[in-house]
């Protein structure tokens, strides 16, 4: 009798799953309905649907085909929402059927998610930028023509990556600019001119040579210097706060060939990051310039957690949970012995290295690097 009883409760539980999966699928079918004709209209599309998958074709593009489904996350908020490789599909057609027809030159066109489409170009001068950025406007052009989908689907947004131009304040990592060319708002195709590109990147444009023999060096704050090649000006694109100075004043002082700056701190915008950094900078040419064109020659690190000198990572903070190296061990260079060393530092290349340890625990408390 128990056996039977089991048996009954099992059958009523299985139909009760059973028709709550029909009718999953049922209120499915109408989300994803209501969808297709509020985002493409009605009649606009023919759908074949699979178990929990509905697979679309529009009228427009028969040579599409995507799919859509229905997500249910009973922790999520947004719940049920919808799933489809729309962007995908269309997006990566697109760009294919376009290069078929047209020319980029040495440039590239794909589609990525979540960006969706990436125009990559690299060129030398703002001037080379005009004929890429022409060769998207081409882009643009076909797709607003051939395949106003995208644009009213929200799904034409553009970067444009571009390599070869530099920046002030750019280290070796930043070898590429970023520019978001064109997106949708409110139903309308916003893109981005040239002129603006132009107006934006044309004061930031690196004006000098790098010097192949300055040496690099990355604390745990802001980017990458080059001592010995770095302008004091290049230092005021480093993501960093000047913290004893006034830029407006600072540009106005002119330094007489070989003097040097006072040292101006630079520190992170960050309040739970104490890593402060000095830059002294110095005329290293014939005739007077400006403190923003003299060279950084001498920079104090201090409070720092870590610090990376030409090819070489040390961690100036000590940790008994990993193995620990003295700095100088780390750069292949022995410590001070003479009285002129433990002022002036370490040969290192063409760089004297100093490390003042903490007087009381195990670590570095200042870095000096003088060029």
């Amino acid at each position: 009798m128990k056996l039977l009883k089991l048996i009954v409760i099992l059958c009523v539980m299985c139909s009760a799953v059973l028709l709550n999966a029909c009718s999953d699928i049922e209120e499915d079918n109408k989300i994803i309905i209501k969808y297709l004709d509020n985002t493409f209209g009605k009649d606009t599309y023919t759908v074949r649907q699979n178990k929990h998958h509905w697979f679309v074709t529009l009228n427009e593009y028969p040579e599409l085909t995507f799919f859509y489904t229905v997500s249910h996350d009973p922790f999520s908020m947004s719940s049920p929402s919808i799933k489809t490789d729309f962007d995908h599909v269309s997006g990566e057609y697109i760009v294919e059927k376009y290069r078929k027809t047209n020319k980029l030159g040495e440039d590239e066109l794909f589609f990525e998610s979540p960006i969706n489409f990436v125009y990559y170009t690299k060129v030398s001068s703002l001037e080379e930028l005009k004929i890429s950025y022409d060769r998207l406007m081409e882009f643009i052009s076909f797709v607003s023509e051939k395949y106003p989908i995208l644009i009213d689907t929200g799904l034409l947004k553009i970067r444009m990556d571009i390599e070869g131009i530099h920046l002030k304040g750019m280290d070796d990592n930043d070898s590429m600019i970023y520019q978001d060319i064109s997106e949708v708002k409110n139903d309308r195709l916003n893109i981005k001119s040239y002129e603006e590109i132009y107006e934006e990147l044309k004061p930031n444009l690196k004006t000098h040579f790098d010097n192949p023999d300055g040496i690099i060096f990355h604390a745990d704050v802001g980017r990458s210097f080059i001592l010995g090649s770095d302008t004091f000006e290049d230092c005021l694109h480093k993501n960093l706060i000047l913290k004893n100075g006034v830029v407006e004043e600072l540009k106005k002082i002119i330094l007489q060939p070989g003097e040097s700056s006072e040292l101006y701190i630079f520190k992170s915008d960050d309040q739970y990051k104490f890593t402060e950094i000095s830059l002294q900078a110095k005329n290293l040419s014939d005739s007077p310039c400006s403190l923003f064109e003299a060279t950084i020659v001498k920079a104090v690190i201090d409070s720092a957690k870590d610090l990376f000198v030409d090819t070489e990572w040390i961690e100036l903070e000590y940790d008994k949970r990993r193995e620990w190296k003295e700095p100088y061990e780390v750069l292949g260079i022995s410590s001070p012995k003479t009285e002129k060393e433990k002022i002036e530092g370490v040969q290192y290349k063409n760089i004297k290295v100093l490390f003042e340890m903490n007087e009381y625990y195990k670590g570095v408390k200042k870095v000096t690097l003088i060029f």
